[in-house]
Parts: structure tokens; C-alpha cells; sequence
């Protein structure tokens, strides 16, 4: 029972270091923080921030925490450490374009795992200044109060989350598959952040997220959140490495889908 008790403890510990990270890394952005795209490859698209939020985020995890740390911005091979299976999982700046146009949806993301088992996730939308936390087992929580996923049990009811990730095929074929597999929902939302998506789904806003080949950096807190709130997350590695086939709802609407 006592090591329970030390595992749980310790988790607490950890989340209450992801938020304070969090936090700290939001309130260093200067408000003149040049927004402007330093990597355009693609689809892909990074700004400077990115990389200013990175380091802070990482400079303050491996301080607080023996833990290892995956970051989108970060060589993991510099931080491959023995962590006994638990790894923090980082997207330092989910929605990089909206940030760079000053659309107001994009998140700081950190998670912690153990091997491919979710924890703990935060999601912070400074814009907001909403921190939607999770800890799997104990609850989730919006800046303190609790939440819960909705209980929406029909698609044609149901507002779903959904993106393109940026190796996404646009052919014809690849459209229309698409066109189908959302047509029979109520509403459909694109945010351009993944975390702040599953974010909505843990608290109701939204009932089902679903994206293919997806970065892990990009869900990895909003899976655990989503669990954490009572909900049903289906993650499957996908053909490339660190992404993922993600599908997040409640048990009943993730049972017909």
C-alpha cells in the first residue's frame, strides 16, 4: 500500500511541476515576441517561439525531474536517460501558424508516461489563461474545478475535433475518405491544435476527437486529460515513427465509431 501511496504522491508531484513549468514558460513570452515563421517546409511550419519555449520548458522539466524528455523541438537522443520507463512528453508550442497569425488557439503542452501508458497531462491556453489538467485514476480539471467529457451518445449529435496533420495526403481519394468518415456528425471544428482539442473533448466542449498520424508530442497530454475525465482514448502507433492513429470520446460514442 505505501508504494501506492508514493506513486500517487509522486505523480502529484510531478503534475504540480508541469504546471508551474507551464505556467513560467508562458508568462516569459514578451508581448513583441516576433511571430514570424522561421521553418517553412512543407505543410510544416515553426516559429521562434517554438524554440524560445522549448528551452525554457525543457531547462525547467530536467531541473525538477530525473525524468527523460521527448520534445517536437528537442534531439530525444540528447535526453535518453534512465527514467524506469517514465517520460515527459513536450509540445512547447501546439498551433504554431495560429500563433504566428495571433489566432488565439494554440497551447503549451507537456505530458508525462510511462512507456505508452498516459499519466498525467497539461494543457495551457495562455490566451485563455485556461489550464486544463489531468491526472488518470484521480480526475480532471479546468484552472481547479472539475470536468468531465460529455455524455453525447449519437454522432449526428456530436461535435468532433478533427485536423490534418502536416504529412497528410490531400489527393482526391484521400478527400473524399475524409468527407466520409465526418459527414455524419452534427458539427465539425479544425482548431489547428491537437492538444487543445482533446483538451475540449475531456470537458465537454466537444464530444469526439479523431486524427490520423499524428505527433505524439501533439496529444500525448490531451490523451491523458481525456482519460482522466472518464473518457475512452484509442491510440495505435502509426506507419512513421512518434505518430499516432488517435480516436477520444466517451465510451458510448467511441463504441460506434
Amino acid at each position: 500500500m505505501s508504494r501506492l501511496v508514493n506513486v500517487r504522491t509522486d505523480l502529484y508531484n510531478s503534475l504540480d511541476i508541469s504546471v508551474n513549468v507551464a505556467k513560467e514558460a508562458a508568462l516569459s513570452i514578451p508581448p513583441d515576441i516576433d511571430r514570424s515563421v522561421t521553418t517553412d517546409l512543407g505543410r510544416d511550419v515553426k516559429v521562434k517561439a517554438d524554440t524560445y519555449l522549448n528551452k525554457i520548458i525543457i531547462e525547467r522539466l530536467t531541473e525538477k525531474s530525473p525524468y527523460p524528455v521527448l520534445s517536437e523541438e528537442e534531439d530525444f537522443s540528447k535526453n535518453r536517460l534512465t527514467g524506469n520507463g517514465y517520460l515527459w512528453i513536450v509540445d512547447p508550442l501546439d498551433g504554431s501558424l495560429n500563433f504566428s497569425r495571433s489566432i488565439p488557439l494554440c497551447c503549451i503542452s507537456i505530458a508525462l508516461w510511462k512507456e505508452m501508458e498516459p499519466l498525467i497531462g497539461v494543457v495551457y491556453d495562455f490566451n485563455r489563461d485556461e489550464m486544463f489538467t489531468g491526472m488518470v485514476g484521480e480526475g480532471a480539471w479546468l484552472n481547479g474545478k472539475q470536468i468531465n467529457i460529455s455524455n453525447v451518445e449519437d454522432k449526428n449529435n456530436a461535435i468532433l475535433c478533427t485536423g490534418f496533420p502536416v504529412n497528410t495526403d490531400f489527393s482526391d481519394k484521400a478527400l473524399l475518405d475524409f468527407v466520409r468518415d465526418v459527414q455524419s456528425y452534427k458539427k465539425i471544428r479544425l482548431l489547428g491544435s491537437a492538444a487543445l482539442s482533446l483538451a475540449y473533448v475531456a470537458s465537454g466542449r466537444a464530444d469526439i476527437y479523431h486524427e490520423k498520424d499524428i505527433a505524439i508530442w501533439d496529444v500525448a497530454a490531451g490523451i491523458a486529460i481525456v482519460k482522466a475525465s472518464g473518457g475512452n482514448v484509442q491510440f495505435n502507433p502509426s506507419k512513421d515513427e512518434n505518430r499516432l492513429i488517435v480516436k477520444a470520446a466517451n465510451n458510448l460514442l467511441l463504441s460506434v465509431n
